[in-house]
């Protein structure tokens, strides 16, 4: 991968992060979380964010700085599966925090990308592939709180 395209990445990543913390209301947000895995190894949580509500739910946030026009149409699919099996991998251990009674609003995962494909059948299979698995899809470009 070359270096520009990392460097790119890790600048959406700290700028999708800041933009979403200072427009965060009625919650408590966190970057760059360590996180416990089921499996008992560790992870980091790009952005974890505790809604303070009647009853308390943790929304977990996986940013991606992927350029889906760029992928070859077959790699579509495998790489949006790689970044919900990592999503989901961070659920799972709020899933056996909230069957302890920790997350009594529940939890919620999202993905966060720059922008969604061209192809408004491709951005569809992404959205309804990622909600069928109960994750939501925001497009940064689309976003009202980013500044």
């Amino acid at each position: 991968m070359p270096i520009e395209r990392l460097i790119a990445g890790q600048a959406f990543h700290r700028s999708a992060q800041s933009a979403f913390l200072c427009g965060l209301a009625g919650g408590s947000g966190f970057r760059e979380r360590p996180w416990r895995l089921v499996a008992g190894r560790r992870g980091r949580v790009d952005l974890a964010v505790e809604v303070d509500d009647s009853e308390q739910m943790l929304v977990i946030i996986e940013i991606k700085a992927t350029d889906w026009d760029k992928i070859p149409q077959a790699g579509i699919m495998r790489n949006l599966r790689r970044h919900l099996r990592q999503l989901q991998a961070y659920l799972d251990t709020a899933v056996e925090e909230m069957e302890t009674g920790e997350w009594p609003g529940g939890i919620v995962g999202a993905l966060l990308y720059p922008a969604g494909p061209a192809s408004g059948a491709t951005r569809q299979a992404i959205e309804d592939i990622a909600g069928g698995e109960g994750i939501m899809v925001t497009w940064y470009e689309e976003a009202d709180w980013r500044p």
